[in-house]
């Protein structure tokens, strides 16, 4: 008995799918390969490959034959075999120290619409700050064939960077200045500045600065140097706030009191970013402080959250799209060959000062 050729069998397959509707997405083992494309449409794997690549010569009705039996299957390249052939993803990775910290999820966001846009897919990794988990993360981009990377709240430790650039993978970083690498980001040491001098205008003397671990080292350095050169500008006394007025128990609460109503005085607060701020305000209620009746606070970034009417808080806002578009440009022409030779380029923008209801003048 003569047997049925391979690709009538196969039109049968697709005979019956087509009764069901349109294939569903299933489990791997259940998917379509290359194989049943070919043979579907009565063509060689290569011949399906290079419709897929958009690559050689293929006649139009055999292209649109191929086409119709993509769809008939339901059929999804394989994105890492292609990768391989490639010898690199259409991919581009982004690290990130917090993504609790909505400032930086806000920078992901616009990323990945712009990786998007290009043509890219992103490969999100948080740190937590971890400079062993950071390394760890940049081996995994560099096994998956990443175009670029973009570092958001890098550590700055060389090792990684030395890395990326051995790996001949371009890199920029965002929202933190760097010496050794292209970066876009805001001049964080004027932008403290602002919230020193919005504060002294509506007539504070008695100011601390409040940061945390959970900033990036050079970020942090930058702010608080800004932060004490307001202050000495203004014949002021520089403080210094640490971490130990958070977790709410009743020795922060204690704290926290004895700052704004005992010997300190103090009668603001700049934090170090939104999130910090937003947490101090919180903890300034729990002790029965009222903000800013009695205590004005200022954050710096310009998160979403910071806008809510409950919240309200005054901030020194970085210009979020502007550093995405910027920075992607800098990646784009790195991984394109268009800058060339050319050394490291670093692009400085200015922050905005956003007064809202977290200050007011000094009680009495």
């Amino acid at each position: 008995m003569r047997r049925q050729p391979l690709v009538n069998r196969s039109k049968s397959k697709a005979a019956k799918r087509s009764e069901r509707g349109p294939a569903q997405p299933g489990w791997a083992s259940q998917r379509p390969t290359i194989i049943d494309v070919a043979n579907l449409s009565g063509v060689s794997k290569s011949t399906v490959s290079n419709v897929i690549s958009d690559k050689g010569h293929v006649a139009e009705a055999t292209r649109a034959r191929v086409l119709e039996a993509i769809d008939a299957l339901g059929y999804r390249p394989n994105a890492l075999a292609r990768d391989l052939v490639r010898r690199h993803a259409n991919t581009i990775g982004v690290l990130v120290g917090d993504l609790a910290n909505t400032f930086y999820a806000e920078l992901v966001k616009l990323i990945e619409l712009q990786a998007s846009e290009a043509g890219y897919t992103t490969i999100v990794c948080n740190t937590d700050g971890d400079l062993a988990l950071e390394r760890a993360r940049v081996e995994t981009l560099l096994e998956r064939r990443v175009r670029g990377v973009v570092l958001l709240q890098f550590s700055g430790d060389d090792a990684v960077l030395d890395e990326l650039q051995a790996a001949q993978v371009p890199v920029v970083v965002v929202s933190c200045a760097d010496e050794r690498a292209d970066c876009v980001a805001v001049d964080d040491s004027a932008g403290m500045a602002l919230a020193v001098e919005h504060l002294y205008s509506v007539g504070h003397r008695s100011i601390a600065h409040v940061t945390g671990p959970l900033i990036e080292p050079a970020t942090r350095e930058a702010r608080f140097a800004g932060f004490e050169r307001a202050m000495a500008h203004r014949g002021l006394n520089p403080r210094l706030l640490g971490a130990d007025w958070e977790g709410g128990g009743a020795a922060a609460i204690r704290k926290l009191r004895d700052l704004v109503s005992g010997s300190a005085g103090l009668t603001a607060f700049a934090a170090a970013n939104d999130v910090m701020a937003i947490r101090l305000m919180d903890a300034l209620e729990a002790a029965g402080v009222r903000v800013p009746e009695d205590v004005s606070v200022t954050g710096f970034d310009g998160i979403e959250l910071g806008a809510h009417v409950r919240i309200s808080l005054t901030t020194v806002a970085q210009p979020r799209a502007e550093l995405i578009t910027r920075g992607f440009e800098l990646l784009l022409d790195r991984i394109g060959g268009r800058a060339g030779h050319e050394r490291w380029r670093r692009v400085r923008l200015e922050p905005v000062l956003v007064v809202r209801d977290s200050t007011a003048a000094p009680p009495g």
